[in-house]
């Protein structure tokens, strides 16, 4: 029996709206409000901690702050991967992928469309041969 909401018609899963696709135009912002005034960067809320935490326990925050380093570089030493990477990001700076995508003037609806096609198209290969 189908639900009040569905009508029992459509079954399959949705994958999004190819139409919300679009890129933005040139000059146009996904978030044009920005971020909320008085918010406070990652950086800031950090070192914030850190001196509040040495004023608690009457420590320097350079101290602490050397100390929370030295056992993250130790950490990675016995083999944390995720201190090492966080260390190295650090140092060296985060490394970057980067993709050179061309769709030879095609939409991303259009793509995702040729994609999905595709895709039914070797499914029904299969089930025929």
């Amino acid at each position: 029996m189908a639900s009040a909401g569905n009508s029992g018609n459509n079954t399959k899963k949705r994958r999004g709206n190819p139409q919300n696709l679009i890129p933005w135009k040139p000059g146009e912002s996904g978030n044009p409000k920005g971020r909320k005034l008085g918010a406070r960067n990652r950086k800031t809320v950090i070192l914030d901690a850190i001196e509040r935490i040495g004023k608690a326990k009457n420590i320097d925050p350079a101290e602490l702050e050397d100390a929370i380093q030295a056992v993250g570089i130790e950490k990675a030493f016995r083999g944390s991967f995720f201190h090492y990477e966080a260390i190295s990001d650090g140092l060296y700076g985060k490394l970057t992928d980067k993709v050179d995508v061309t769709s030879g003037g095609k939409t991303i609806a259009d793509l995702i469309a040729a994609a999905n096609g595709a895709r039914r198209s070797k499914a029904k290969k299969e089930v025929q041969g």
